[in-house]
């Protein structure tokens, strides 16, 4: 029995240095981005895909940066902490998708690229008759649909405390099928994630909503931590050579909000 303790201990304490020092060389980085329709989604077979996911992957192709880098798809508040928590490279899409809270703790050195397109909440009827353009068109009795986790604004907040009721929904289409079965009087949609919504839904005419007004307005980019400074510089490049060369409108398609 004490032959057998003293041989063990050894053995175990050398499995456990095998397996400290037993890391993949060849690990690549992560770029987490948030699972957002028709931007960066999964496939029912579970493949990934989607506009920004495509735009992404072209970068890292042009640059040759695929071979050190991987986009990872995840749910968006959990991207977000994998980027606060210095675990990923990089965060796509950007700063400005932090809201409260979580913008306090985003670190003031992080890289910030080139936006490649815009994203902004409409406040949409089903009716054109009924074209809401500011916050006192909103009713007391109101009833509204809004995507949960989507970036706030005071204007937002506004029109929320002003309605009778605010739904909170998982995706922008099951928000539009409420507006459509007559559940909810507005939606607070976010252009341009309800693209994807409309073309599942075989809708080919959008709801009526004003282009003058938006209570939530921001840019899409990618944020880096500065120790990844170099390969984003070079992904900043081709961001803004897709922009300026029309390649980007090509790329994104319906989803580019820029013009």
């Amino acid at each position: 029995m004490l032959i057998a303790q003293y041989f063990y201990k050894p053995s175990l304490w050398l499995l456990l240095l095998i397996a400290c020092f037993h890391q993949p060389v060849n690990a690549k980085h992560i770029i987490a981005v948030a699972e957002l329709s028709g931007l960066f989604q999964h496939t029912a077979n579970n493949e990934e895909q989607g506009v920004y996911h495509a735009l992404l992957t072209k970068a890292l192709e042009d640059t040759e940066l695929n071979k050190k880098y991987i986009i990872e798809i995840m749910p968006m508040k959990r991207a977000k902490l994998e980027f606060l928590k210095d675990r990923v490279a990089c965060y796509a899409p950007g700063e400005d998708t932090f809201d409260g809270s979580e913008g306090m703790v985003l670190p003031k050195n992080i890289l910030r690229s080139t936006p490649f397109n815009k994203a902004l909440i409409k406040v949409l009827s089903n009716s054109p008759e009924r074209i809401i353009s500011n916050v006192g068109q909103i009713n007391n009795d109101d009833i509204i649909s809004i995507v949960r986790g989507v970036p706030s604004s005071r204007e937002l907040d506004r029109i929320k405390e002003k309605a009778k009721i605010v739904i909170e929904v998982n995706s922008e289409m099951e928000s539009l099928q409420l507006l459509l079965l007559g559940r909810v009087d507005l939606i607070l949609a976010f252009y341009p994630d309800i693209n994807f919504a409309y073309k599942e839904l075989n809708i080919p005419t959008h709801l009526p909503y004003s282009n003058n007004y938006s209570p939530v307005l921001i840019n899409d980019n990618i944020i880096c931590h500065p120790s990844y400074k170099k390969d984003f510089e070079k992904i900043n490049k081709k961001i803004a050579e897709y922009l300026q060369n029309g390649e980007m409108k090509i790329l994104l398609n319906d989803y580019f909000m820029r013009s």
